[in-house]
């Protein structure tokens, strides 16, 4: 999982690699594979401010936005709006 993130974020950066897609069938390992998902961008994100690639600061804003707010924006072009605006 690390290494996706990795390799996905280079090539198509956060906006474009949030969410988390589930199936139904395994509905009682839902919450448990989120809170992995999670705890490998808090991860790749530490990584990054430990190589001085983007500030604490900037990680600390990013996390939140990367478990829940980017994802629940309704389409991909709001997002893309929505990060222009700021």
């Amino acid at each position: 999982m690390l290494r996706f993130r990795e390799q996905a974020t280079e090539t198509a950066g956060f906006y474009n690699t949030v969410g988390f897609n589930d199936d139904t069938r395994a509905f009682l390992s839902i919450p448990a594979r989120h809170d992995v998902a999670r705890r490998i961008d808090c991860r790749f994100l530490a990584t990054l401010v430990v190589e001085h690639k983007i500030g604490e600061d900037e990680a600390f804003e990013l996390a939140p936005e990367l478990a829940y707010g980017l994802a629940s924006a309704p389409t991909n072009s709001e997002r893309w709006h929505t990060k222009d605006r700021i």
